[in-house]
C-alpha cells in the first residue's frame, strides 16, 4: 500500500473515531437535561414529604441546587469538547463542512448549551429560595421570642382546647375572689392566650385589655369570645409597647403562664415596664411555672428567688400566694401564685385586696 493510500486510510479512520465520539457526546449533551429533571423532580417530591423534619428538606433542596450546577459546568465541559470536534472537522473537509455560526443571538453557535445552563441555574435558584423559608421553619433564622410566637401560632387550636376546659375560678382562685366584688377596675392580661380568663374578668364588669403577640392565637381567642368586651393587642413583654398603651394605667396586671418565656437578660426590664403600666396602688398577679422545659418552645427556668430578688430592684414588693399542681395533668410542672405591687404588701387574708 503506497503511503498516501496508507495516510488515507489513517484520516478515514480518525474520521470515524471522531464522528462516533461527536455523536456520543452529542447524545450526552441532550441527556444532561433529562438528568437535572430527574435529580431535580426526586429530590423536591422528597422535600413535600418530609415535612416533619425541616433539616432533611434543606438538605434535600441544598442537593438540588449543588447537582444543577455541577450539572452547568459538566455541559460547558461537554460542550467545549465538541467545539474542539467541530473544528477538526471544518480542517478535514471545508468544503463539506455545514457552517451554521448564525446571525443573531438565537441562531449562534452554543446557544443550545446557553438555554440549557439557564435552566438548570433557575432550578438551582428555585431550590435556594426554598431553603429559606425551610430555614425560618427550622428555627435557623428566628429569635427566641419569634419560636415562642410561632410554636402558638401552630399550636392555637389544639391549645384552646385544653386551655378552655379550665375553669378561670379554678386557674386562679385568689384572683377570681377579688374580682367578684369591689370596684370595677383596668386590668390587662398579658400573654393572654386564649382569653379565657380575660373573657372572665370581662364578664365581671371589668375593663380588660389583652395583649396577645401570636396572630393565630388572638384570632382563636376572638373567636371563641366574640361577646366578650376586651381590647386586643398585639404586644408582648418586655417592652409591651402598643401605641395604645403609651399613657395608660392598670389597677391589676394579670401575667399568667408568661414569665418562662422571658429571657432572664429581660427580667429586669419586663419587670420595670409592669411597674410603668401600674396604677397607684396597682397589682401584678404573676404565675411562675416550676418543672421541666417543654422542648416545643423556648421555654427558661424561674424561680421564686429570681423573682424576689428583682422585684425590690425595680419598686414592686414581692409575696408568694402559694403553689399548686399543674391543671393540665403534667407531673412534672408545678405553678407558683405572685402578687407584686407598688407598695408593701397588705397583711390582709388576702394579699390582693387594696
Amino acid at each position: 500500500m503506497q503511503q498516501s493510500e496508507r495516510d488515507h486510510a489513517r484520516q478515514m479512520a480518525a474520521f470515524d473515531q471522531n464522528s462516533q465520539n461527536f455523536r456520543s457526546l452529542n447524545q450526552l449533551m441532550w441527556q444532561i437535561p433529562l438528568i437535572s429533571m430527574s435529580l431535580t423532580g426526586g429530590l423536591w417530591f422528597g422535600v413535600s414529604k418530609a415535612e416533619t423534619s425541616p433539616f432533611l428538606q434543606i438538605g434535600l433542596l441544598g442537593l438540588a441546587c449543588a447537582g444543577n450546577l455541577m450539572l452547568m459546568i459538566v455541559i460547558h465541559r461537554i460542550r467545549y469538547i465538541m467545539e474542539r470536534y467541530l473544528l477538526w472537522f471544518r480542517t478535514f473537509n471545508a468544503s463539506g463542512f455545514v457552517v451554521a455560526d448564525g446571525h443573531s443571538y438565537w441562531t449562534k453557535s452554543q446557544i443550545v448549551r446557553r438555554s440549557f445552563q439557564i435552566m438548570f441555574l433557575l432550578a438551582a435558584m428555585t431550590s435556594v429560595g426554598l431553603m429559606v423559608p425551610t430555614a425560618r421553619e427550622a428555627k435557623w433564622f428566628q429569635t427566641a421570642a419569634d419560636r415562642t410566637t410561632a410554636f402558638y401560632d401552630r399550636s392555637a387550636e389544639d391549645l384552646a382546647d385544653r386551655y378552655e376546659t379550665i375553669d378561670f375560678a379554678k386557674a386562679h382562685p385568689e384572683l377570681a375572689t377579688l374580682l367578684a366584688s369591689g370596684p370595677k377596675r383596668a386590668i390587662l392580661d398579658v400573654g393572654a392566650g386564649t382569653g379565657r380568663d380575660a373573657a372572665a374578668m370581662a364578664a365581671l364588669g371589668h375593663s380588660v385589655t389583652a395583649a396577645e403577640p401570636s396572630d393565630r392565637m388572638r384570632g382563636v381567642a376572638q373567636a371563641m369570645h366574640p361577646g366578650a368586651a376586651i381590647e386586643w393587642m398585639d404586644t408582648s413583654l418586655p417592652k409591651l409597647d402598643a401605641a395604645r398603651m403609651a399613657d395608660r394605667k392598670f389597677d391589676l396586671i394579670l401575667v399568667s403562664a408568661v414569665w418562662m418565656h422571658i429571657h432572664p437578660s429581660q427580667r429586669r426590664a419586663a419587670l420595670e415596664r409592669l411597674s410603668q403600666l401600674l396604677a397607684p396602688g396597682g397589682r401584678v398577679y404573676l404565675t411562675l411555672r416550676l418543672g421541666a422545659p417543654d422542648k416545643d418552645r423556648v421555654i427558661y427556668g424561674v424561680t421564686a428567688d429570681e423573682l424576689a430578688s428583682l422585684a425590690p430592684q425595680t419598686g414592686l414588693a414581692y409575696r408568694a400566694l402559694g403553689e399548686a399542681p399543674d391543671l393540665l395533668g403534667r407531673p412534672e410542672v408545678r405553678w407558683k401564685y405572685v402578687v407584686l405591687s407598688s407598695a408593701a404588701p397588705t397583711t390582709a387574708s388576702s394579699p390582693l385586696v387594696h
